[in-house]
């Protein structure tokens, strides 16, 4: 595979003044545009006293930009930073550019901080129209406290809002960089919160009854509800330990695998079945290594409760374990293919509607749903395939979530001489079909891709996840015949997996980088490969 050798090509801008965020959107934009080639923006402080240098890389093979902020002549490096989020950048550099002058000029630190933000802001008139945060320069509504309690003035979000349009991780450390003190209190229906800060960081939480780390935690997986923020409210008790910084950090992870639970279908009064009559000498602290959040005696504890009769709810207060528990446990025993769940004993609760309801013809849908597929296979057809590959890209690209497609190809290899690739017959793939909706989730696809192949649309996942998807299939296609005749000793599988922003942001390139990791799973005699390992 070739290298570039040598230096990375730079874009040099000199600004006149701190970038304010809508600048530093277009300049992310353009270092994506550009991808492998550093772009630098350069501006002094109000005094001229200090140069500082931001260095924006977006690497070739995708992942997070890389971000450096360097300081003076010598190109000291202020920090090192990997992210997609240009607000908590934008705050990084606000923050980072008042305390550096801080160690050079003793004085006046406040004033030369707020000038940095003022200028940012007089410069990013698009910010400014869309964030309606209090003029620090109006003395009526600045009052004269402290300056960490009169901290929002430094912050880039409104205190009052909607988590439907702020991310609650997002908020928490917009408030940790302003360091503002005061009380958060978050509503979604019955359930409210109430978090107390002091410089930023929190002391005493409680989420719907939920106190302490744990509560911060169960709040991170909020995505609705109305927060504001009451400055200066102060409260002696302690019950939050760890930074907030680990909070969040502990809080990405787990709402990724809420979301992945979620999406499997699991509630809390699901069942869950062990897969395995026995387990004895199964390895769960190799187990347990795979997820650094996880504790092997617990992964063994919660497993030996599973009896195939009581549901999640009713385990989780058997074995008193937490939500930041029992999440990532679940999701690591589903994963390792050792347990699997029903909704079946789940009581169908009686709705009561105010108005009646308006009848729906399912036979309709039906209908129309059956039009897409081809009726010999039940598979989607490959123009319903491409169609719905399209929803769901700009679905994701609204949302910023990930999207997976795998292309499939499965062949009967006959007996020498010729050993010949055949496609599958009809009763053999219809088992296929089986399988694999056995395993995929409702939002997943599977369909008939080009002539021979097959392809599947993995919505919301990431290589990673695909892949773990990919060897459950395989798995599965290989676990028994498909038909007579056809068995894993003659049967050929090659599935080629890409992501959607990991290898690419665009469709066709996506459909492309699948075909050509299918191209060298077929090479490799192997049946799966990721675009990522042979790009």
């Amino acid at each position: 595979m070739l290298r570039r050798s040598g230096p990375i090509p730079k874009t040099l801008q000199k600004l006149p003044a701190a970038p304010g965020l809508s600048e530093i959107h277009h300049y992310l934009s353009v270092a994506m545009e550009h991808r492998g080639r550093q772009v630098e923006i350069t501006w002094s402080t109000p005094d001229r006293a200090i140069d500082f240098t931001l260095n924006i890389h977006c690497p070739w093979r995708g992942g997070d930009t890389e971000w450096k902020l360097f300081v003076g002549k010598n190109m000291r490096v202020v920090w090192d930073y990997k992210s997609c989020d240009v607000l908590l950048v934008y705050n990084l550099i606000i923050s980072s550019c008042g305390e550096v002058h801080q160690s050079v000029q003793a004085d006046g630190v406040l004033a030369v901080n707020e000038s940095f933000r003022d200028s940012s802001k007089r410069r990013d008139t698009l910010f400014m129209q869309t964030a309606n945060t209090m003029d620090a320069t109006d003395p009526k509504s600045n009052p004269a406290v402290g300056t960490q309690d009169n901290a929002w003035s430094r912050s880039t979000l409104p205190p009052t809002g909607d988590l439907s349009l702020v991310e609650i991780s997002r908020l928490l450390q917009s408030i940790l960089l302003a360091k503002m003190t005061g009380r958060l209190d978050v509503d979604q229906g019955s359930l409210h919160s109430k978090i107390f800060f002091v410089d930023g960081e929190p002391l005493h939480a409680d989420v719907g009854g939920i106190l302490g780390d744990e509560g911060i935690l169960d709040l991170l997986t909020w995505r609705e509800g109305k927060y504001k923020f009451e400055p200066r409210v102060r409260v002696s008790q302690r019950n939050v330990a760890q930074p907030i910084e680990s909070l969040v950090i502990l809080g990405v992870h787990l709402v990724d695998k809420v979301t992945f639970l979620r999406n499997v279908g699991l509630q809390t009064d699901s069942v869950l079945i062990r897969k395995h009559e026995s387990v004895a000498g199964y390895d769960f602290d190799n187990l347990a290594a795979h997820d650094p959040t996880v504790a092997a005696h617990m992964l063994k504890a919660l497993y030996s409760v599973i009896d195939d009769k009581t549901s999640i709810k009713d385990l989780v207060d058997k074995t008193r374990l937490s939500r930041s528990q029992w999440v990532p446990l679940i999701t690591l025993l589903l994963n390792a293919d050792l347990i699997t769940f029903t909704n079946d004993y789940i009581g169908v609760k009686e709705e009561k509607p105010s108005i009646a309801p308006k009848i729906i013809d399912k036979s309709k849908i039906h209908s129309v749903m059956m039009n897409l597929r081809r009726p010999e296979t039940g598979m989607f057809t490959y123009e319903a395939f491409l169609y719905f590959l399209e929803q769901e890209y700009f679905r994701g690209y609204r949302s910023g979530s990930p999207l997976s497609v795998m292309v499939m190809e499965m062949r009967v290899i006959s007996g020498p001489p010729n050993f010949e690739r055949q496609p599958l017959d009809t009763p053999a793939l219809a088992e296929v079909v089986r399988r694999v909706s056995r395993l995929k989730r409702h939002i997943d696809l599977l369909a008939h891709y080009d002539q021979y192949d097959y392809a599947m649309l993995l919505p919301n996942t990431k290589t990673t996840g695909a892949n773990t998807f990919a060897q459950r299939v395989a798995k599965a296609i290989w676990s028994a015949s498909l038909a007579p005749g056809v068995d894993s000793s003659n049967l050929s599988l090659a599935f080629g997996v890409a992501c959607i922003p990991e290898d690419c942001l665009d469709l066709g390139v996506l459909l492309a980088a699948a075909e050509a990791a299918k191209a060298a799973a077929l090479r490799a005699a192997m049946p799966i490969a990721l675009y990522r390992d042979i790009k």
